[in-house]
């Protein structure tokens, strides 16, 4: 993993820089180290009787030192660049429970069928349609509370990610309940003493989870003995639930925006999380 880190900082027992000539400096590396543990689960039916089923759940825990869940890009600096083990924790792209199925069903009408299987209008019109289902879920990835503090406030100088202390006994979640409006108690944290590093660990918190659920319909019509069509209506996100993004999470924006959910995860026009889309196609096979 490439680090992102400062040196040249403020040494907490002379109260000054290695090189007083400089300021604090970026440095880059392969510094952070990160380790990752899973259980996969799936049940699958083979096509059988018009029905093909399958559904895997997966539980995992990723954890490393820094990350911006960008794979390979840079890690986040350390609050104290001097204690890398300070910063492990579940790392930024961390789900720990992820669940993915998916269903075809041929409905039981038509030719070859159990039902509706003479010639007829009903045949026609009822026969060969085909169900099918894509659901997929996750718990919410971590969230990094941090807090903005001045260079003399902080014992090594270093502004960059410093965190919150922790106020004991009282919940992460708002009594309330955690609503797009406050998602995180901000009586949960309070202003570190000068001199000191904030106590509450890297990525405290945790962002909403999502989940959506696409379905597709689709009838086959044998247009001529070689030209065969397929009509498909697809819904993706058919139930429109909302997929939130993280919340906000430095903690000096204040009340009101500390912990409010102001974006969804996918602001794009296609892909996972978005507003419910329909689709419909017309193809031919010959």
């Amino acid at each position: 993993m490439l680090t992102l880190s400062e040196v040249n900082v403020v040494n907490p027992l002379r109260g000054t820089r290695p090189f007083p000539a400089f300021g604090q400096v970026d440095w880059r590396g392969n510094e952070d180290n990160s380790s990752y543990n899973g259980l996969s689960v799936a049940l699958k039916r083979t096509f059988s009787h018009g029905l093909l089923f399958s559904a895997n759940y997966m539980w995992s825990h990723e954890i490393d030192d820094g990350s911006d869940g960008s794979g390979d890009g840079d890690s986040l600096v350390a609050e104290n660049v001097s204690c890398f083990a300070c910063e492990r924790a579940s790392g930024a792209f961390d789900a720990r429970h992820v669940v993915n199925a998916n269903l075809v069903y041929e409905l039981p009408f038509g030719a070859g069928k159990p039902y509706l299987n003479q010639s007829g209008m009903l045949r026609s019109i009822l026969g060969a349609w085909e169900v099918t289902s894509v659901v997929f879920a996750h718990t919410g990835f971590p969230v990094n509370v941090t807090i903005d503090r001045s260079a003399s406030a902080v014992p090594d100088g270093n502004t960059n990610n410093q965190r919150p202390d922790l106020v004991p006994g009282v919940s992460l979640t708002p009594p309330v309940g955690s609503t797009i409006s406050e998602w995180i108690n901000p009586a949960a944290f309070a202003i570190p003493a000068p001199g000191t590093f904030g106590n509450a660990p890297r990525d405290v918190a945790r962002g909403p989870g999502v989940w959506q659920v696409d379905m597709g319909l689709g009838k086959y019509l044998l247009a001529t003995e070689r030209l065969r069509l397929q009509f498909r209506a697809e819904a993706f996100n058919i139930f429109n639930h909302p997929q939130y993004g993280p919340p906000q999470a430095d903690l000096s924006a204040g009340p009101g925006v500390f912990g409010s959910i102001i974006s969804t995860v996918n602001t794009g026009p296609v892909g996972t999380g978005t507003p419910r889309q329909l689709q419909f196609a017309l193809r031919a096979s010959f």
